[in-house]
């Protein structure tokens, strides 16, 4: 968990089309907004899946009243989770509907699901899983909260026959269709670059049914599913691209990382050697192989392959700190610490600063350094977690606060390590506020029964254990697991299994708190929450659902919040919470979000709102957006887009503007590199470098947006012209955007005020979100 490190996913080899002309390109778009609009009607034509929830004990209604005795209001759904349509039943045709009984609790949360009536294995746990993620205002009786058990029907319906590519009669129709099928795949990858996965799961199934024997497809179709975490939708996806191509050289990883999630290690493990007999040199395969044996403290298994995957792609840090840790294990520390400072110095990504801190604290070796290190990825953290917009959260800036809570977690951990376990509690306290999970949970139930609190370390022990079975993208840390589960057997001994069971109730209501009922108002609605330090005010900002619950900010400021930061740290973090009120009950509650489900809640609004028609939108045409590159700028009047490169695997995504007739040109790029900022810079030298009459003249500091980079003032010769040039770089993480300016010497000076107002023009909606940023038609 600590590590933060996923392994990597890999995508196909489908081949994109060239840039389109710009008339073009603006019918492809609408084709491509139609064709966006028709899968997801394709998905509830041909994948229907519909859901019924009758009640199976006393609620009110026409078989129940209160004269026939003791009968609840009915649970009104907050949120619901769609299905996904099993990939094995969608080939085998299989249809019907699952009857599922539940309970509803007190506090809204789903438990007890199982199958009254089933259809077959894979359809009936696709319902489970979908219900048990349901959030429901509970149901009331003599206005109280009360279980209340429900019956739900999940209808799973298929409509005709798979969609077939149309008949053609000539070349230029196949060509038309062959351009179609292009554009849909080169839209899905875009989406899922935008960390749009819904729209791109819905694109890519549409292309499946369009063309069923393309293995690339079904590989980037798994791989959006996993970033969805649907694992059994996933791997049901990559076994079919596997069977539809088994020499593919992408599915085997792609697959090998859903078991890996799902702790099926051994089929993880040879899914990744399967990869490397495909392709002998896959870097991906032989990391991921490395990193998961390394987790399973096989690091004598582990060490080949690191080092293999090391030589195919030298200094990647993430290799390095797996390496130096399996180093240290096998008895090496010396040369293990010098590897984790290796890849500290060679990448600014604050999750290698914590992993490379994590793997020191762990060991309670070299605190010194870890705590260094530990301050630095909280440094960087704290600049990405400055004035975020409360307004239009997005999924990026939520993510955060998975972040944050494992970079606090290991801040308590070097700090209990240390003996100060003041601020240890501190900053383990706010990580778990945040985010249940086994090795928070872990943690601070160490240092509860350091500071000599038993029964509070066994909560915290039980409720660890139960965060293991939450849907999670994270994976979760065995070692710290099994030291719960330990921890919780020798402060309970018989009891523990009873209190892991009681725990799972408690983990949905840890993160409540409630407000006075004012005017005994029955509504509910969606809040962004920015949480500050100690001793200034939260801040609320209603987003959607009942405007009249607005009203309940102040109280809302003043109440205690079940979620906070360190006592020492000075950020601020963004959440979701929704506020709930029932005319019967006197205190309204405030659920807030765990973040993975507020992530999720923003990717499937993002998803809707990119299905809306290209004809309900008005563009300011002074304004360009691109939200695969991350910038926002103003254009002066007759600047246009001229040229837009779409990017790839290894090549960077370019936005060229001009004006008619002029040399001028004005650049937005962003780049995807592996190391620290000056590296780039070094890099960017070096290229410079070899063109004729290179000069460089000076660095600057630059801010933009919230941003600190470099900016820098070149030219150089080509065909006899000189050529005047500004460059301002900035990095987040891996992501480096590069802001450029460039003409003829002749010419600059004429240009030098627009580009300067452009520059300043210069936003990052990553940082600062816009409610329209993703829209697709931009």
């Amino acid at each position: 968990m600590h590590r933060m490190s996923c392994g990597t996913v890999r995508c196909g080899y489908f081949c994109l089309g060239e840039v389109q002309s710009r008339g073009h390109k603006k019918m492809h778009r609408f084709r491509i907004a139609l064709l966006l609009l028709l899968s997801t009607r394709l998905a509830h034509s041909q994948d229907t899946i519909s859901v019924d929830a009758v009640s199976a004990m006393p609620v009110c209604g026409q078989k129940n009243s209160p004269a026939d005795g003791a009968c609840a209001t009915a649970p009104k759904p907050l949120s619901k989770v769609n299905p996904s349509y099993p990939e094995k039943a969608r080939q085998k045709r299989k249809e019907g509907t699952v009857v599922v009984a539940l309970t509803v609790g007190k506090d809204g949360s789903v438990s007890g699901v199982h199958v009254v009536t089933g259809v077959d294995k894979e359809i009936d746990k696709a319902a489970i899983e979908a219900v048990r993620q349901w959030k429901f205002e509970p149901g009331a009786y003599q206005g109280n909260a009360v279980d209340v058990e429900l019956t739900v029907s999940v209808n799973f319906r298929l409509s005709g026959t798979p969609q077939q590519s149309p008949p053609v009669e000539n070349l230029q129709e196949r060509k038309e269709a062959a351009d179609d099928i292009r554009n849909l795949y080169s839209d899905a990858r875009e989406a899922y670059s935008r960390g749009d996965y819904a729209t791109a799961v819905n694109i890519l199934r549409r292309v499946t049914s369009i063309t069923p024997e393309n293995g690339n497809v079904w590989n980037e179709l798994g791989r959006a599913l996993l970033a969805m975490n649907e694992l059994d939708a996933a791997a049901q996806a990559l076994e079919s691209a596997i069977q539809k191509d088994p020499a593919s050289r992408d599915a085997y990883n792609n697959l090998g990382q859903v078991y890996w999630r799902q702790r099926k290690y051994e089929e993880s493990a040879a899914e990744f050697r399967r990869q490397i007999v495909v392709n002998p040199d896959d870097h991906y395969a032989h990391r991921n192989l490395g990193m998961m044996l390394r987790d399973q403290h096989r690091c004598k298994e582990a060490m080949p392959e690191l080092q293999k995957g090391l030589s195919l792609t030298p200094n990647h840090a993430e290799s390095l700190v797996a390496e130096g840790e399996c180093d240290i294990e096998l008895g090496n520390q010396a040369k293990g610490i010098s590897e984790l400072q290796q890849a500290a110095s060679i990448s600014s990504a604050p999750n290698i600063f914590n992993s490379a801190a994590y793997v020191l604290a762990n060991r309670n070796i070299e605190l010194g350094m870890a705590e260094k290190w530990s301050d630095a990825c909280l440094t960087i953290e704290k600049a990405r977690l400055q004035n975020i917009s409360i307004d239009h959260p997005t999924p990026e800036q939520l993510n955060y606060a998975n972040w944050i809570s494992a970079y606090w977690d290991t801040r308590g951990w070097i700090y209990f390590m240390r003996g100060d376990t003041s601020n240890a509690r501190s900053y383990a306290e706010a990580a778990w506020s945040l985010r249940a999970n086994p090795s928070v949970g872990y943690h601070l139930g160490r240092i509860y029964e350091k500071l000599g609190r038993p029964e509070d370390a066994a909560t915290i022990y039980a409720m660890a254990i139960a965060s293991a079975d939450l849907p999670t993208r994270s994976k979760i840390d065995q070692d710290d697991l099994d030291n719960a589960k330990k921890q919780l057997a020798k402060l309970m001994r018989e009891k523990a299994d009873s209190a892991i069971k009681q725990a799972r109730g408690e983990l949905s209501g840890k993160s409540i708190m409630s407000v006075a009922n004012e005017g005994a108002l029955s509504a509910s609605a969606d809040f962004a929450v920015r949480i500050t330090p100690a001793g200034k005010p939260p801040e609320f900002h209603l987003l959607s659902g009942d405007k009249s619950l607005a009203k309940f900010v102040d109280s809302l400021q003043t109440a205690k919040l079940p979620v906070f930061v360190p006592e020492s740290s000075d950020v601020q973090v963004l959440l979701r919470g929704i506020l709930t009120c029932h005319t019967e009950e006197t205190r309204c509650r405030f659920s807030f979000l765990p973040p993975e489900e507020a992530v999720n809640l923003a990717r499937n609004e993002m998803a809707m709102a990119s299905s809306t028609p290209l004809s309900t939108i008005t563009h300011d045409p002074h304004v360009y957006e691109d939200a695969a590159i991350g910038i926002r700028i103003s254009l002066p009047d007759e600047w246009k887009l001229v040229k837009l490169e779409q990017g790839s695997f290894s090549k960077p995504r370019n936005a060229m503007f001009g004006k008619p007739g002029s040399p001028a040109m004005f650049m937005l790029t962003k780049d995807r590199f592996e190391g620290s900022l000056d590296l780039y810079l070094k890099t960017l030298g070096a290229f410079f470098a070899g063109k004729t009459d290179f000069n460089r003249s000076g660095e600057e500091t630059m801010k933009r947006n919230g941003l600190t980079g470099k900016r820098w003032h070149v030219s150089w010769s080509e065909n006899g012209i000189i050529y005047s040039s500004v460059m301002e770089v900035f990095g987040v993480g891996d992501d480096y955007f590069r802001v450029t300016t460039v003409a003829p010497k002749e010419v600059y000076e004429r240009y030098a005020e627009t580009f300067e107002n452009m520059f300043h023009s210069v936003e990052f909606p990553m940082l600062h979100a816009d409610p329209h940023l993703f829209d697709p038609a931009k």
